[in-house]
C-alpha cells in the first residue's frame, strides 16, 4: 500500500486497489477466454515467470 499512496501522491489518475471479485465486474459481458481474471504474472502456469506482480488481467474475444 505505501507504493500506491507513494504513486497516487503525483499521479493521475489515482491506483484503485481491488480483489479478484471487484475485478472480475470489470469483465463483465465480453467472452473471456479461462483463466479469468489472474495475476499478470500467472497468466502462462507452465512458464517460469518473474516475482509475483498484484495485477489482474484477461483476455476477451471480440464477438
Amino acid at each position: 500500500m505505501a507504493t500506491m499512496e507513494f504513486r497516487n501522491a503525483d499521479a493521475t489518475p489515482p491506483i484503485t486497489a481491488r480483489g479478484r471479485a471487484e475485478t472480475a465486474r470489470f469483465f463483465d459481458g465480453p467472452e473471456l477466454a479461462e483463466p479469468v481474471p489472474v495475476l499478470c504474472s500467472q497468466w502462462r502456469a507452465g512458464q517460469a515467470s518473474a516475482a509475483a506482480v498484484p495485477r489482474f488481467g484477461a483476455v476477451s474475444v471480440k464477438p
